[in-house]
């Protein structure tokens, strides 16, 4: 006996469609015109700071351009926190066998690659086989045996383990053409620079400040898609700034400081921001190597840590300090443990002191102490140079820090190479961000699974906390469909969270959005929360480029 499980209430997209259309009106209709004698304007969109690009269309590289994944590359259903239900995309509908361990998925009819070639089941039965073949395309690291197309719209996925909790994560995979990455030697190197996907749009024009898609007018959705150009200008956070302040983007997603008066007030009836918890912030240690190895000192790191001041100071109130579990709130109120419903963090320097004096590490003559090993606590802190937020973050750090005798060295580097010593492991100290994933479970994964354990590169759990307690908690989430059997398990989870402290939380992480209903209008809002909003949020920024009308 198989479980059906569909995707949605609708087994069709134009299920989702009618959704859709309920949840517009982002704009209030005020805010000029699509442009003279009904011209659609393009839509310009800051995803991230760059001085420049390089041509990187590859879904699977970490240093991937936006508008890759999503509106290039499409998966087999689209999942968020904030769907109400998953969206079905490539795929109709799903379903698990009795165990949990195979996913048969039936495919829309009728879609194409942009090069005309037909998309059918072997383009998924590739992609998932090149997951097992070439693990580092497996970017969810999921437990994929392989994959085999029954039929040209049916594809059977067979797992190791039982994916009751990963549902979201497999249809949330992209599926690339076979036909082309079949001819492709390293997956990961390429920078695929003629991107062919099933997607809204198609590359158009690329250059280093500036690169353009145009609608796909074959796309098997066409219809829902009115917008007809994307722009993504190069800038830095001062440019963007800028270019925000003179209406110059449409959507943009990144800190702008005091964002009511450099943003909002120069045109509040179209202008505006949200800034739901997107996932958390951390400041995190290397677990693997001394002296961050020992929970004693993180505890000590925790306690002298001032959140409060982070949130008001460095993020101006925009964001919280973060829940000691980790968990963002309010999304996942309802799955916190009954003993930390009601916690919170509170400054504690003397305690701190304590916990630093009883483990060994003394303090020297010149305030900073030193390790039983006789090491100097003195250590630096890499951060995206461009970051301004992170950057405040780090001073505060060295100010809160010294009250405990620990010496943190900020040192602004380019965003990529931030990200190359975060996920190789060459730092003893950094900071890093946890998306806020489908569910507990995804980020507790992300945080602690030591499914991630890599001699190299990791994409996950960047702390390097491997331990027994936590995968056996995380397997028994994942084995079972169970309601109280998954609680029991995210409570273990939360235990370890808030007692070994695999990284320190600081605060939650906002999903940055900003956007103008100068030129379009049917935005995600607070009031409409039907997406997040960030640009570089995939799935999301499908449904919102579907939702978007021009303003009249």
């Amino acid at each position: 006996m198989r479980v059906r499980r569909l995707t949605t209430a609708a087994a069709a997209l134009t299920g989702a469609a009618l959704i859709l259309t309920a949840c517009s009106g982002g704009g209030d209709g005020s805010g000029g015109s699509g442009g003279e004698g009904g011209e659609v304007q393009p839509l310009t969109i800051h995803a991230n700071s760059s001085n420049s690009y390089q041509r990187n269309f590859n879904p699977f590289s970490t240093s991937v351009l936006h508008g890759a994944r999503g509106m290039i590359y499409e998966p087999l259903v689209a999942s968020s926190p904030q769907f109400e239900e998953p969206v079905p995309w490539l795929a109709e509908s799903v379903e698990f066998n009795d165990d949990g361990t195979v996913m048969t998925y039936t495919l829309r009819d009728g879609v194409t690659w942009s090069d005309g070639e037909e998309f059918n089941a072997e383009d998924v039965e590739f992609t998932f086989t090149m997951f097992v073949d070439q693990p580092a395309t497996n970017l969810s690291a999921l437990d994929v045996v392989g994959a085999t197309a029954t039929d040209d719209l049916t594809v059977e996925i067979e797992f190791s383990e039982p994916m009751f909790a990963f549902e979201h994560a497999v249809g949330n995979s992209l599926i690339v053409p076979e036909h082309i990455w079949s001819e492709i030697e390293d997956p990961i190197e390429t920078t695929n620079e003629e991107p062919v996907g099933t997607g809204p749009f198609l590359l158009e024009d690329f250059e280093q400040q500036l690169y353009t898609m145009t609608k796909n007018e074959d796309y098997w959705a066409a219809d829902e898609v009115e917008v007809e150009q994307l722009r993504y200008p190069a800038n830095t956070d001062q440019t963007f700034t800028t270019s925000l302040q003179a209406g110059e983007i449409d959507w943009s997603g990144g800190f702008v400081a005091n964002i009511d008066d450099i943003f909002v007030a120069q045109d509040p009836e179209n202008r505006g921001y949200w800034y739901p918890g997107g996932g958390l912030v951390s400041l995190t240690p290397n677990t693997q190597e001394a002296p961050f190895d020992d929970p004693e000192l993180r505890e000590a790191l925790s306690l002298a840590m001032d959140r409060d001041q982070i949130s008001e100071v460095a993020m101006q109130g925009y964001t919280p300090a973060a829940h000691p579990t980790g968990l963002p709130q309010p999304a996942y109120q309802d799955s916190l443990s009954a003993d930390y419903a009601d916690a919170a963090f509170a400054r504690d320097v003397e305690a701190a002191n304590q916990i630093l004096d009883d483990a060994g590490y003394e303090r020297g003559a010149d305030g900073v102490r030193t390790t039983p090993d006789g090491e100097a606590m003195s250590y630096p802190l890499e951060i995206p140079s461009d970051w301004v937020d992170w950057v405040t973050i780090s001073q505060l750090l060295v100010e809160q820090y010294a009250e405990v005798g620990i010496e943190i060295v900020p040192q602004g580097v380019s965003f990529e190479a931030w990200v190359e010593t975060r996920n190789s492991g060459n730092f003893a100290l950094t900071i890093s961000a946890t998306a806020i994933g489908q569910s507990p479970f995804d980020m507790y994964r992300s945080m602690m699974s030591s499914e991630y354990a890599s001699d190299g590169a990791v994409r996950q759990n960047f702390s390097r906390f491997y331990n027994d307690d936590a995968d056996a908690a995380l397997d028994a989430y994942a084995g079972t469909d169970d309601e109280a059997e998954q609680q029991a398990a995210l409570d273990s989870l939360e235990q370890i969270m808030v007692e070994q402290l695999p990284l320190v939380p600081m605060i939650q992480s906002p999903n940055w959005f900003q956007y103008t209903s100068e030129r379009w209008e049917g935005w995600p809002t607070e009031e409409n929360p039907y997406a997040f909003g960030a640009p570089f949020q995939n799935p999301d920024i499908m449904l919102v480029v579907r939702n978007l009308t021009p303003a009249q």
